[in-house]
């Protein structure tokens, strides 16, 4: 327990303050155990009780094991290692929505590329068995999500975005939409699967691929949701989609993922919902049509195969198509009217203002309008941002001197100062300003 909790030496480390609550958490459970098994040790050995005394003490034990996973990676992701702009923009685009108000995220670092979401009710029951244990103990703390991202990408806007889908995932357990959603997976499970007639072990595989490939929806349409179409862009790169949308990959579901044709189907559909569509007619074409192709790709085509149980698979994939329309409801409920939107209009002129900045090498956090001083919108400044990286890098690259705009390193250089011209907008946005809002 000490190699765990009695390492926090970080005189030199700034962490934000939902990191700091969750160390501190550890801390203060580390002086309690300590007490408790002072006590343990020095109390009479009394015989009758040593099964129960075992397994309390397994209990502590395998309760620290628990933190283990999250407490140095946690420390590693300090206010130099993670994008904290980023985060708190996270953390502020929650607040908007009622439910999940005063929702804070930690952030730890993987050697995965890959982004992660940690389940908390099973570390929240632990904990309540814990403190049942050991007297005294603090709370685990409420409306913490633990998510990890890659190191790698600790200086990243664009990539960091993928953090929205697992801030779904915490939202879909925080919000127990399970509970909701549970009546509609067991009515299509009766339909398509002939429930009755399966044994449990089978019941339970068929369960298991609806509630992946439900979930893993729902925060697709979540991440939208709090940050329109960048969070699409960022998937198509990341995952590499437009290597595989010619072919008949994009149309393969796995154990625990829906296919590509079939996430960005939901994507168009989130995107239409909130009114992003007309902005990715006028920019972002490449990207724009790439999500229309797989829009448009008929469910008939999607696929399913299983070599551990092949007679259900075609019947399970029935089955979550017509839970599908479900889970979008479930989106709009969480959201209630708070997702992002675009409005068109004068939203346009905010976008190509914002990119001719960026041309010019200016952050973009101050947009002068008719003389005035305005603020752009966090979520209009990042899909504006990405849209210039995407389609209009080369108009900055051809203004600096030296600079070839054909040239692969050249526009990596400078979409990452892209990135950081970004996120310092973001930054100086969260400052006191008397910066009308542009709308």
């Amino acid at each position: 327990m000490r190699s765990i909790c009695g390492q926090r030496e970080d005189v030199d480390r700034t962490h934000r303050r939902a990191t700091n609550e969750f160390l501190d958490y550890v801390t203060r459970l580390g002086q309690k155990t300590e007490v408790y098994l002072k006590k343990f040790v020095a109390q009479p050995l009394d015989p009758d009780l040593a099964f129960v005394d075992r397994q309390n003490l397994s209990t502590i034990r395998d309760f620290w094991s628990n933190l283990h996973e999250f407490v140095q990676p946690s420390r590693d992701a300090d206010t130099l290692h993670v994008p904290s702009i980023l985060i708190e923009q996270f953390e502020d685009f929650l607040s908007k929505i009622p439910a999940l108000r005063g929702c804070r995220l930690v952030m730890s670092h993987t050697s995965e590329l890959n982004y992660i979401q940690f389940p908390r009710t099973g570390l929240h029951e632990r904990a309540q068995f814990y403190a049942d244990i050991v007297r005294g103990s603090p709370r685990f703390p409420r409306k913490l999500a633990l998510i990890a991202m890659p190191y790698s990408q600790d200086a990243s806007l664009f990539s960091n975005l993928l953090i929205c889908h697992e801030i779904g995932h915490f939202a879909f357990e925080e919000l127990q939409l399970e509970k909701e959603l549970s009546p509609q997976i067991e009515r299509s499970l009766r339909k398509h699967v002939n429930a009755e007639r399966l044994t449990e072990p089978d019941l339970s595989w068929c369960r298991e691929r609806l509630w992946s490939w439900a979930e893993e929806i729902y925060c697709d349409r979540f991440a939208i949701g709090l940050v329109g179409p960048a969070f699409s862009f960022s998937y198509i790169e990341l995952f590499d989609v437009t290597g595989v949308a010619d072919n008949e990959q994009v149309n393969e579901f796995s154990d625990t993922h829906p296919s590509d044709a079939c996430r960005f189907h939901e994507h168009a559909e989130q995107l239409e919902h909130a009114g992003w569509s007309p902005l990715l007619e006028r920019w972002g074409k490449s990207y724009a049509g790439l999500i229309q192709r797989l829009h448009a790709m008929p469910e008939r085509r999607y696929v399913f195969t299983s070599e551990e149980k092949p007679p259900l698979a075609r019947r399970v994939l029935k089955a979550f198509l017509e839970v599908k329309p479900h889970v979008e409801r479930l989106v709009k409920q969480t959201f209630r009217g708070h997702e992002a939107r675009f409005h068109g209009g004068m939203q346009f002129e905010c976008v190509e203002t914002i990119k001719s900045y960026l041309s010019w090498g200016v952050v973009p956090a101050t947009l002068i309008r008719a003389g005035e001083a305005f603020k752009p919108d966090p979520v209009l400044l990042i899909n504006a941002a990405y849209l210039f990286r995407l389609e209009d890098i080369a108009t900055l690259t051809e203004r600096i001197q030296g600079s070839r705009a054909d040239d692969i390193l050249e526009r990596e250089k400078w979409g990452k100062a892209v990135e950081q011209w970004t996120l310092k907008a973001l930054e100086d946005l969260r400052l006191p300003t008397r910066r009308k809002p542009w709308s």
